[in-house]
């Protein structure tokens, strides 16, 4: 979980500072992408990628659509036995200052 809060930081610090810098919309910066080549921001969003998919136990060369749709089967099956489930946000017991920044996309301006 510290890894995934971790590496996504990392991008919008990278994001935000790219976007000031040259003046670009959120837009602008993500169309950088299609262009071949190195790219920070690919780097920096295949490093949150993979931390998400570690932080999930995705397999290595798993498709990631088919594992997500298991996984909520899996979920929707477990509340049907009226399972407890973990929701959205962090799991319980974690101390939300650790994870929460004032970091955000902000208009240029």
């Amino acid at each position: 979980m510290r890894a995934v809060a971790a590496a996504a930081v990392k991008l919008r610090e990278l994001r935000n500072k790219v976007m000031r810098e040259q003046g670009w919309s959120l837009r602008d910066l993500y169309r950088t992408l299609d262009m071949p080549g190195k790219n920070p921001l690919r780097d920096a969003q295949e490093r949150l990628d993979a931390a998400v998919s570690a932080a999930y136990g995705l397999p290595a060369g798993a498709d990631m659509l088919d594992f997500l749709l298991a996984l909520n089967a899996e979920v929707a099956a477990a509340e049907a036995r009226g399972a407890a489930v973990t929701g959205p946000g962090l799991p319980a017991g974690l101390n939300t200052a650790d994870f929460v920044t004032a970091d955000a996309v902000r208009p240029l301006g």
